[in-house]
């Protein structure tokens, strides 16, 4: 990474970086509080019986922070979020009629179908205008409330609520956590000096850093709960750790698994962080991550090498070389691989045929999280050649699968055809010994 300074104390895993850092008592006075909303749903406690008395007690919670900003998330077909919410499945929906209608008995599980979501920030708006909300809007400084991505300010006098529309502020882009830059940008527009982001997602905190160095105030993440909740002061840490290490940093976290891509099984962050902490080479390839919506070939192959290193394998620059020695390092010589052999083929690095769309899903979303202070982003769709996803033929997103063998020639040999009448002695016997899985020679997206 060249010019950029070295930090004085580099974090270890991107949670444990909140650890490593002294947490501030206050806020700033007057700082706009900027709240993730889906987030503040999701911990909810002691609602009342009713949605509208719901939406009345959320606003409650933002009018004691005096100036507030309030998002919640878009919901976009065919997205990628809609693809990875289809994968872990929804509850049913749940007509809201308005702000009489009851809440059911399992509040997260209505919040589990992005239709009831979608009614209900919808619901927040209508009960936020509302004559019943004058009286608590009145005590505020800056209310603005953001629905499907467009923003409203919302002022109150005499008794109503009026609601004006912030044009500067619609945004395509479907989450709160990558709007949140644009709010910032906005903030500083208008006058503040400081805002808190209120979250406990991790990926915001490095999106933060990555973008705290052109944002003009100073930017506080507020995190946790209880006795763990704690204020970070965002562009302070981003500056120590420097522009270029910031980048490097966004580009790992998303590679080594976040909401929508693969994770490698076994690794965990804390390791691989350490080893790319050491090599300006690597923290240059994961800067570089995003820059383009089209992964660059070094980049690619910089990348490879790095999950060698991180399995490894350090003098080694392709990883189906690295399944081989790994393989016949856990088979031992000269044996062959049965379905007796007690062999983890998921301890093994993805091949290159499932390293490369990998990586090329992950630049497609370092790529929107670089663009996180752009309103309207011109993005090519994740199923368009490069970026990683294909439609199946219920024409959902999924990602592509290798379409080469995922098993290298080299490694044929070790294999033996296993006897059916061996494999029936076994059954009978019914032995307990692992069969070798070898779709575990490539994962699902969730863990490469």
């Amino acid at each position: 990474m060249g010019s950029s300074p070295k930090p004085t104390k580099l974090p270890c895993c991107i949670t444990s970086v909140l650890e490593d850092i002294t947490p501030i008592d206050l806020a700033p006075k007057d700082a706009l509080f900027i709240q993730d909303g889906m987030a503040l749903l999701h911990i909810l406690t002691n609602m009342p019986p009713t949605f509208g008395e719901i939406c009345l007690q959320i606003l409650d919670q933002m009018v004691a922070k005096k100036h507030f900003l309030f998002s919640t998330d878009s919901y976009h077909p065919q997205s990628i979020k809609a693809q990875e919410r289809e994968r872990r499945g929804k509850s049913e929906k749940i007509i809201v009629d308005g702000p009489s209608t009851r809440k059911p008995g399992d509040f997260k599980q209505f919040l589990a179908n992005d239709d009831n979501k979608k009614q209900l920030c919808q619901l927040l708006f209508r009960v936020w205008s509302d004559q019943r909300a004058a009286s608590r809007l009145e005590k505020t400084d800056m209310a603005v409330l953001i629905v499907e991505g467009r923003a409203h300010k919302l002022t109150s006098s005499n008794g109503k609520v009026e609601a004006h529309k912030i044009h500067t502020i619609y945004s395509n882009q479907e989450e709160t956590d990558t709007r949140v830059v644009l709010y910032l940008h906005h903030a500083a527009a208008i006058g503040y000096k400081d805002a808190v982001v209120r979250t406990p997602d991790t990926g915001v905190f490095v999106i933060l850093l990555y973008h705290a160095h052109e944002i003009k105030l100073n930017v506080y993440l507020d995190t946790g709960s209880g006795k763990h909740r704690r204020l970070i002061n965002v562009t302070e840490f981003a500056e120590s750790l420097g522009k270029n290490y910031c980048a490097a940093l966004l580009g790992y976290y998303v590679w080594s698994g976040e909401d929508c891509t693969s994770a490698f099984k076994g690794k965990g962050k804390v390791g691989p962080l350490k080893k790319l902490q050491t090599n300006p080479k690597f923290q240059e390839a994961f800067a570089r991550l995003g820059d383009e919506w089209s992964i660059h070939h070094e980049v690619d192959e910089s990348l490879e090498q790095f999950a060698c290193v991180m399995y490894g394998h350090s003098r080694e620059l392709s990883v189906n070389t690295v399944r081989g020695k790994m393989l016949c390092k856990m088979v031992g010589e000269d044996e062959k691989l049965t379905a007796k052999s007690k062999v983890d083929l998921a301890r093994l690095p993805p091949c290159r045929a499932a390293l490369q769309p990998h990586n090329k899903r992950v630049n497609h979303r370092v790529a929107l999280y670089k663009r996180a202070h752009i309103a309207i982003v011109e993005k090519p769709k994740p199923y368009d050649e490069g970026q990683g996803w294909m439609r199946n033929a219920k024409d959902l997103l999924e990602p592509i699968w290798p379409s080469k063998p995922i098993l290298p020639a080299s490694l044929i040999d070790l294999l033996v055809a296993i006897d059916p009448k061996d494999k029936e002695t076994e059954d009978e016997e019914d032995m307990e010994v692992d069969e070798v899985d070898f779709d575990a020679m490539f994962e699902s997206d969730e863990e490469l």
